[in-house]
């Protein structure tokens, strides 16, 4: 359950230069509007912005989307989704205090001063809010996140389809080791029990029909 302290700027989710419109223009089917930090979503964003803003992107390799979570909020309006993720440029992550080796204390003046980043990356950063976020604060920020990967267990649903499909591939894999077994030549009818008992009533009856003309 992280803290971020982290040097960058709120990205809106909502307007022409938000979030969603971003992820529905570029067409980012899998990716998540409402919780950036989600793995894939991570992914897909930034192969995203390093097609559309090289430059940025190249001047920028550490960046990072950041989201604010608290999974003990179930009732408030922003419980499930804030209104804003974070870019940031920079990220110092601060774990739970009672872990040994994790006492580290920050200068925030000092932070203020010099956020450690070079001057191209500096310039990069301000060029991106400018372009996705105009008007919002460049700086630092300490952002929560009491769950980061944001686990969600499958519904009995999605574990019945998932049978299916495996059930679907392993009969389609049967039939084609099946196919290739022949080498080519045409597959013989089968003839099921049913159908011998069928043809030896018609062999008796023919032959009794025979016996008594």
């Amino acid at each position: 359950m992280p803290v971020y302290l982290l040097y960058g700027f709120r990205w809106p989710r909502a307007g022409f230069t938000g979030i969603r419109v971003y992820i529905v223009l570029n067409n980012l089917e899998n990716a998540t509007a409402e919780y950036l930090q989600q793995p894939e979503t991570t992914r897909l964003l930034l192969e995203s912005f390093k097609k559309n803003e090289p430059d940025i992107m190249a001047r920028l390799p550490e960046v990072r989307f950041i989201e604010q979570y608290d999974p003990e909020d179930i009732s408030s309006e922003a419980a499930v989704s804030q209104p804003y993720a974070y870019v940031a440029a920079r990220v110092i992550e601060m774990p739970d205090p009672s872990t040994p080796g994790n006492n580290i204390c920050w200068d925030v003046e000092e932070l203020n001063k010099d956020p450690g980043l070079s001057e191209e990356a500096s310039i990069a950063v301000t060029e991106f809010r400018d372009k996705y976020a105009a008007g919002e604060k460049l700086g630092w920020y300490i952002v929560y996140n009491g769950d980061p990967e944001r686990y969600y267990p499958e519904t009995d649903e999605e574990t019945i389809e998932d049978d299916d499909e495996d059930v679907m591939d392993k009969e389609y894999t049967s039939n084609d080791i099946d196919s290739n077994n022949n080498f080519g030549e045409p597959e013989r009818p089968k003839t099921s029990s049913g159908s011998r008992f069928s043809n030896k009533i018609t062999r008796l009856f023919k032959k009794n029909s025979n016996s008594t003309s």
